[in-house]
């Protein structure tokens, strides 16, 4: 089994208004032995789910589609 700790940054752009936003999330990744990976992620130290993983809403209009980006990762640790 593999895990990495990683600091990955998404990019959120509204296709509706044009505006962006770049925000980091922590995240462990495991691979076990078949080459599978689970993702584990966290904000602010806090579990969350998954930057694209729910619908997400504009901050600036309100309103969608929002479209998430991984824009950067940074590995950490590789165990």
């Amino acid at each position: 089994m593999i895990s990495e700790r990683v600091v990955e940054q998404y990019r959120f752009s509204c296709a509706r208004c044009g505006s962006s936003t770049v925000d980091s999330y922590q995240a462990l990744l495991i691979t076990d032995s078949e080459g599978n990976v689970r993702s584990f992620y966290s904000r602010g130290g806090f579990p969350c789910e998954a930057p694209a993983a729910a619908e997400t809403l504009c901050p600036s209009c309100h309103r969608g589609p929002v479209h998430v980006t991984l824009a950067q990762q940074t590995i950490l640790t590789t165990k």
